[in-house]
């Protein structure tokens, strides 16, 4: 695709989108699975948690691409979208078993892959400096909106 910016000025962004969640996310995904688990008070199979990862609100996402889509200057570039602040996998599991009062995660039940990222996060410098972006929901409050559709929805 830059390719066709570069010979053609075709107006082309990349985006590259980290773990993107919320309300409405299909079940087979982390949150979901981890949220459905403690929701059905049930045993799940769970990595150590030790890994780090970068959780983006699906409403900044959206805003993210929006900005890309108005902003000439994003034309040709790569771009992270991410909350550009990395959480440790096992306390989100924890947070979530501890909002629900209910699940039981089996830590360690799931083994990492040989090639698995142990860090996994974006600089997000140039969303902020191209897009005029950052992200505006705070995880707790997104988890805890994504927790409460689940609840009604599961």
């Amino acid at each position: 695709m830059l390719k066709l910016f570069r010979s053609k000025k075709f107006p082309v962004t990349i985006l590259r989108l980290y773990l993107c969640y919320g309300p409405q996310q299909d079940i087979n995904r982390f949150l979901p699975i981890i949220i459905d688990g403690c929701i059905r008070n049930k045993n799940f199979p769970c990595s150590h948690g030790n890994q780090l990862r970068d959780f983006t609100h699906v409403d900044d996402i959206v805003n993210a691409i929006f900005k890309s889509l108005i902003e000439n200057r994003s034309n040709g570039e790569i771009i992270n979208i991410g909350s550009g602040k990395p959480k440790k996998i096992k306390n989100i599991i924890l947070y979530i078993q501890k909002k629900l009062k209910s699940g039981h995660p089996q830590f360690g039940a799931i083994k990492l892959r040989k090639d698995e990222i142990r860090e996994l996060y974006p600089n997000i410098d140039k969303a902020k400096k191209i897009l005029k972006w950052k992200p505006k929901m705070n995880f707790l409050k997104g988890i805890n909106k994504t927790i409460n559709f689940y609840k009604k929805n599961v």
